[in-house]
């Protein structure tokens, strides 16, 4: 390619691409007429070994553009539904429900909301609200302030904020879980579909074998599994005997969660039957 090419290249490269300006990111598009999200994304592309779903609803979904960029970027994975439909959303599994209120009166429509959300299948998910600065203070005496976010966003703290709710408010409906094909137990995640498995967001190397005897525990939900039912099941044989095989894979199991048998935190030992879930 000639030299004056490269040029003409090189130039419609430049001109297609965001510009940094004063610590901050621009694009070539017009700024928004709404308020939009305070973002300044690394310079590093991010890899995200493993993501959590949250579901926003909005009903000017135009306007939280900048929100739905800077969650996706926190290795978050976001669903923009206009209104409140449990049907689908109920099917969906998420690990935080947002609730856009900026465009509506909070007083009126956050008691309604809030016990539409109280329903069996949702109780177990975390909710935060989006309200504008001028209703914080009455949102804040109805709500705890965990719950309260407060337009404009600012991203780090935003993200901070969903970060901390989402830890201390874990989702644990097992329906949920199984039908996204995404389990959690406290800060463990394994990906059905892929047969991942991470603990703190960190990839653990599981065994098939290891594998299989923590979806068991997890899937049992606190139930005691005998040793003969997970020969049973994972090595798909009714021969027990003396044979120490389900105690020799649990100890390696439990070596790779860092789990102490004498304090565990994962996986409980019931003396003379089996295995079950730490609480």
């Amino acid at each position: 390619m000639s030299k004056q090419a490269n040029q003409v290249t090189n130039r419609i490269k430049v001109a297609d691409m965001p510009r940094r300006v004063k610590g901050s990111w621009t694009s070539m598009l017009s700024a928004p007429s709404t308020p939009a999200v305070q973002t300044v994304p690394s310079n590093e592309p991010l890899y995200c070994p493993t993501t959590r779903r949250i579901i926003l609803i909005s009903s000017v979904p135009g306007v939280v553009h900048g929100v739905v960029r800077t969650l996706s970027d926190a290795c978050f994975d976001v669903m923009v539904f206009h209104r409140w439909e449990p049907e689908v959303q109920r099917h969906l599994g998420s690990d935080l429900l947002i609730y856009d209120l900026t465009a509506t009166d909070p007083r009126r429509e956050l008691l309604n909301i809030r016990n539409d959300l109280e329903h069996e299948y949702m109780k177990d998910t975390p909710v935060m609200y989006v309200v504008q600065d001028r209703m914080s203070v009455r949102a804040h005496e109805l709500l705890p302030s965990e719950e309260v976010l407060v337009w404009p966003l600012a991203s780090n703290q935003m993200v901070h904020d969903i970060e901390r709710m989402i830890v201390r408010h874990p989702v644990i409906s097992r329906q949920v879980a199984q039908t996204s094909r995404r389990t959690v137990f406290k800060d463990i995640w394994i990906d059905r579909d892929k047969m991942l498995v991470y603990k703190e967001e960190n990839p653990l190397n599981l065994t098939k074998t290891e594998y299989d005897l923590l979806l068991k525990l997890i899937d049992s939900q606190g139930k005691v599994i005998s040793r003969e039912q997970m020969m049973h099941d994972i090595w798909e044989t009714d021969f027990v005997g003396g044979s120490n095989v389900v105690d020799v894979h649990v100890k390696s199991l439990r070596k790779k969660l860092d789990d102490r048998p004498a304090e565990p935190e994962y996986i409980a030992t019931v003396r003379g039957v089996g295995y079950r879930l730490a609480d």
